[in-house]
């Protein structure tokens, strides 16, 4: 059985790695990044996601703003070299690669109130709560979350524009990375969901690489 350690570097990294972890199934994290660096998402058994949100290091009040993102690239579906920008349309991260090209950029995430409206449960895990909790040590509440951006995401728009969430492709040791383009605050949920498909039904392990 290949071990956690040789999955998160199933794919060379091109750079000198500056700190490395797993986070837990249903886990979730908050840290700095420097302008330069390189954020790296390793799906350890595949079809997981993890919901990314980000802010000025210097400002926590200019945060990532999808709907900007979606408008200046010109795409729903973003790809290498497309920019996610801030609520100030300051280039904040820049999509670098990826052995999985999904990701989803255009709708909330999961919250105890969506998931009870959804699904008739109340107090589930879900990504606004784990991201209200990993930065809150900077300040940051529930209502200050942004809506995130989530590599390895699988959702389909059919051509009456219904979505749906599908499983996600990825497979074990799949990468998805992005570059700073500022100093960051980041926040990553991996995401708890596991009353639709957009986990494979059973929240896993994500591991981060951070270099440079």
């Amino acid at each position: 059985m290949t071990s956690q350690p040789d999955i998160l570097h199933k794919h060379p990294v091109p750079g000198k790695i500056i700190e490395e972890w797993i986070v837990p199934a249903r886990g979730y994290a908050a840290f700095h990044m420097e302008k330069g660096q390189a954020l790296r998402f390793v799906d350890i058994e595949g079809k997981q996601v993890p919901d990314l949100v980000c802010f000025n290091a210097q400002d926590l009040g200019e945060a990532l703003n999808m709907g900007n993102s979606l408008l200046i690239n010109k795409r729903r579906e973003f790809i290498k070299g497309n920019v996610i920008y801030s609520i100030r349309c300051r280039p904040m991260m820049t999509i670098t690669g990826y052995s999985n090209p999904l990701s989803y950029s255009y709708g909330p995430m999961c919250s105890e109130e969506v998931n009870r409206i959804r699904y008739g449960v109340p107090n589930t895990p879900n990504c606004r709560g784990n991201l209200a909790m990993a930065l809150g040590p900077w300040g940051l509440n529930y209502r200050d979350i942004p809506n995130a951006f989530v590599p390895f995401m699988n959702v389909e728009v059919d051509e009456n524009g219904t979505m749906e969430i599908r499983e996600p492709t990825s497979v074990a040791g799949d990468y998805y990375e992005l570059r700073a383009e500022m100093d960051l605050l980041i926040g990553i949920s991996n995401c708890p969901q596991e009353r639709n498909p957009c986990n494979g039904w059973n929240p896993t392990p994500m591991g981060v690489i951070i270099y440079k």
